[in-house]
C-alpha cells in the first residue's frame, strides 16, 4: 500500500505538468479546452489520468492507480495560465510551472526533461 501511496504522489505531481492552458479564455481559440488522458501499464500495475481544461481556466484531474489488485483514485481541481510554452498550475494555493505543447490531438508536458503525452478524448 505504501508503494500505491508513493506512485499516487508521484502521478498526483505529473498531473499538475499536465494541466496546460492558452492565454485566451474563449474554448474556441484555446487548443487545451477539452479533456485529455494518459494511460500507463504494466505487469500488475495501471494508471490512467484524465484531465479536463475548461475555457475559464480552471480545470479537473482524475487519477486512477490499480497496484497488485488494489485501485486507489484521487481527484484535484485546479486554476491555469499560460504565457508562451510555459504553463502555470495552480491548486490549494501551490503553483506549479511546466513546459507544454499541443499537437493536432496529442498535448506534451515536459518537466525536468520528463515528458508526458496525452490523447484528446
Amino acid at each position: 500500500m505504501n508503494q500505491i501511496r508513493y506512485f499516487s504522489l508521484t502521478i498526483f505531481a505529473l498531473l499538475l505538468i499536465v494541466v496546460v492552458s492558452c492565454d485566451k479564455n474563449d474554448a474556441a481559440d484555446n487548443p487545451l479546452v477539452g479533456t485529455w488522458e494518459y494511460v500507463e501499464s504494466f505487469e500488475d500495475f495501471s494508471m490512467t489520468v484524465t484531465i479536463t481544461f475548461r475555457a475559464d481556466q480552471t480545470g479537473t484531474s482524475i487519477m486512477v492507480v490499480t497496484l497488485a489488485g488494489e485501485t486507489e483514485s484521487e481527484t484535484t481541481n485546479f486554476t491555469y495560465s499560460t504565457s508562451g510554452t510555459k504553463l502555470t498550475l495552480t491548486e490549494s494555493n501551490e503553483s506549479t510551472v511546466l513546459i507544454y505543447s499541443v499537437s493536432g490531438n496529442k498535448l506534451t508536458i515536459t518537466e525536468d526533461g520528463e515528458q508526458i503525452v496525452f490523447t484528446r478524448k
